[in-house]
Formats: structure tokens, sequence, C-alpha cells
């Protein structure tokens, strides 16, 4: 059965200083492995934008390199920064959008509230390791290389 979490009220007014029509971006994971090349997500954002779409990307601890470097190249582009909420505002910042993000725990987060997932997944197994959720697409870079994963598939996901 798949997992399922219902964010409180309290949860939901942090969520709500977000805008609603934001795609959320998680470009991180809690291993380099998992993770696709950061240029990607670079290109993937800049379609994104390109496409009228805002951009809401959602960071740990461990994702602050990549973060900065986000930052830096997104700096006059319709992009908002979460970084380091506590689990359960998080959960309701997910909730009901769209995400795209790696093998990993904040990808479990936003499936268990329902949010439209679009899941990369490299040399793991998504049949072992992704949510049960029906909301979930699972995109496995070919032989298990996130680096050839394209961006045009990942972008045409999120439509």
């Amino acid at each position: 059965p798949a997992a399922r979490i219902f964010p409180s009220d309290e949860d939901r007014v942090t969520a709500s200083l977000f805008p609603t029509e934001s795609i959320v971006l998680h470009p991180g994971s809690g291993s380099e492995t998992k993770n696709w090349p950061i240029e990607h997500w670079i290109e993937l954002g800049n379609h994104l934008v390109a496409s009228g779409r805002q951009l809401l990307i959602v960071a740990g601890e461990a994702d602050t390199a990549r973060v900065v470097k986000l930052k830096s190249i997104w700096r006059e582009q319709p992009a908002r920064f979460a970084e380091n909420l506590p689990l359960p505002h998080l959960a309701a910042l997910l909730e009901a959008r769209t995400f795209v993000g790696h093998d990993s725990g904040i990808s479990h987060i936003a499936a268990a509230v329902g949010a439209r997932c679009i899941l990369l997944f490299g040399s793991t197994d998504p049949a072992v390791w992704a949510p049960a959720n029906r909301s979930v697409t699972v995109l496995q870079a070919p032989e298990g290389q996130l680096a050839r994963l394209e961006v045009e598939t990942v972008f045409a996901a999120t439509s």
C-alpha cells in the first residue's frame, strides 16, 4: 500500500507563503550518485520558465552546493527557494503540486501528500525504491546512468 501524509492546517500556513502555481524541483538527494547532473537541472528550469512556469526549488543541508549554483544562475528568473524547512512544513508545501526529484526521501514525502511526481532514477531499482502512490511517474535513466536521461524527456513529463 502507498503511504499517505495529511499535513495540518498549521503546516499549511508555511506552504501558503509560496506561489501555488509553481512547479517544485528538488535537485538533490542524500547521495551524489543518485543526482541528475546540475547542468540538466539548469536546462530543465530554463525550459520550464520559457514555457511560462514558475519554479520552486526545495532543498536541505545536503543540497547546499547545488542550490548556490542555481541561485546564482536563476537570479533574474521566477524562481523561489525553500530551504531547510521542517519536514511537516515541507510536506504541506508539496501537497497537490507537480514535483520533480530523484530517488530520495523528499520524493516519498511528495508522493505521500498527493503531489504529481516525476521521479528520476539511475542505478537504483524503482520497483523496490519508488513510492507506490498513483501520482508517481518514474523516468529510468538509460543503462542506469542519470547523465543519459534527456532533459527533453523530463520536460515532456511535466506537461
